[in-house]
C-alpha cells in the first residue's frame, strides 16, 4: 500500500491533469465560440445550396448534375422546379433561371449554355430546390443541394467531376438570400491536403461564402525544406471568388497554406498536365 508520499504524488498528477484539461477547454472555447463552419439559415423554411463555380469560355464548358431531392421523401411524382441563380466573380447577382426536374432520376444541365459568354469567363451559381418539406423541417433540417459539377477542358472527351463543398447560401421563400459561410474573429490556417508538383500547372479557386469581405494570405512552402517561397495577398468580396494560378518553379514539390478569417477556407484545385485537367477539393 502507498504511504503519504504516494498519495501526494497522486494528488499532484491529478492537479496537473486538471490544469491541462482546463487550458485545452479554454483554448477550444476561443476556437469554437460562435465560429461554426456554416451558419443556420434565418428562415425555417429556407432551401440551401453550395456556391458552385462556373467556367464558360472557348476553353471551358461547365455542367451540373442533380436529382429531385424532395421526391426522395414522398411518393408524389409531380414535376418540381429548381431555381438556378447566377453571380459574377465579385458575388453580384446576374440573373436566375427556373428549370423543371424529372423526379427519381439524374438531371443534367449545361451551365455554360445557360450563362453564356456575356458575364466573363467565371463566376458562381446556386441551385435551390422548390421547397423544404414539412417532414424535413420537423428535424430542424433543410433541403440542401451539393450535387456534382463537371468541367470539360478544350477538346477532352472526358469531364472531370467534383461535388459541392458545404452549405454556402440559403434562400428564403420571399427570395432573400443569406450567405452561410462561418467567419472567425481569429485568423485560421488551412493546409491544403495536396502536394503541388513541378511537372503540373495548377489553378486554385477560392470562394468567399461569408457575409463580409475576406483577406486571404496564400503562402507557398517547400515540401522538403519547409522554407517560404512566396506570399500572395487577396481581398475577396462577400460572395465573390478568385482564381490563383500556381506554377511550381522549384525542383521539389511545394505546399500551399491559406490564412484567413474563414473557419474553413477549403478551395477548388484545377491540375493541368498535357492538356488534361483534374479538379478536386484541396
Amino acid at each position: 500500500m502507498g504511504g503519504p508520499k504516494a498519495f501526494k504524488k497522486l494528488l499532484a498528477q491529478k492537479a496537473i491533469m486538471m490544469i491541462s484539461f482546463s487550458k485545452n477547454k479554454l483554448k477550444n472555447f476561443f476556437w469554437t465560440w460562435r465560429q461554426q463552419h456554416t451558419r443556420l439559415p434565418i428562415c425555417p423554411s429556407a432551401v440551401v445550396s453550395d456556391l458552385f463555380v462556373w467556367r464558360s469560355s472557348d476553353q471551358w464548358q461547365t455542367a451540373f448534375e442533380l436529382i429531385d431531392i424532395p421526391s426522395l421523401f414522398e411518393d408524389a411524382i409531380a414535376l418540381r422546379n429548381v431555381l438556378i441563380i447566377f453571380f459574377n466573380k465579385n458575388g453580384q447577382y446576374l440573373f436566375e433561371k427556373k428549370i423543371k426536374l424529372l423526379p427519381n432520376c439524374r438531371n443534367t444541365f449545361d451551365i455554360s449554355s445557360l450563362v453564356g459568354k456575356l458575364y466573363g469567363e467565371m463566376g458562381t451559381f446556386a441551385v435551390f430546390h422548390s421547397e423544404t418539406l414539412p417532414k424535413i423541417k420537423e428535424f430542424g433540417s433543410f433541403i440542401t443541394e451539393r450535387g456534382y459539377i463537371s468541367y470539360k477542358y478544350l477538346d477532352s472527351p472526358l469531364r472531370t467531376y467534383v461535388h459541392g463543398n458545404f452549405d454556402a447560401v440559403a434562400r428564403c421563400r420571399d427570395g432573400r438570400l443569406q450567405l452561410l459561410g462561418g467567419s472567425s474573429f481569429l485568423y485560421r490556417v488551412y493546409n491544403l491536403q495536396f502536394c503541388f508538383f513541378p511537372d503540373h500547372d495548377y489553378e486554385i479557386m477560392v470562394v468567399n461564402p461569408s457575409s463580409v469581405k475576406q483577406k486571404f494570405i496564400f503562402g507557398i512552402y517547400s515540401y522538403i525544406t519547409k522554407n517560404n517561397i512566396s506570399l500572395k495577398i487577396l481581398n475577396i468580396p462577400s460572395g465573390g471568388m478568385q482564381l490563383i494560378p500556381i506554377r511550381v518553379k522549384t525542383m521539389d514539390a511545394v505546399r500551399v497554406i491559406i490564412k484567413s478569417h474563414l473557419v474553413l477556407a477549403r478551395p477548388l484545385v484545377f491540375s493541368f498536365k498535357n492538356h488534361k485537367v483534374n479538379v478536386f477539393h484541396g
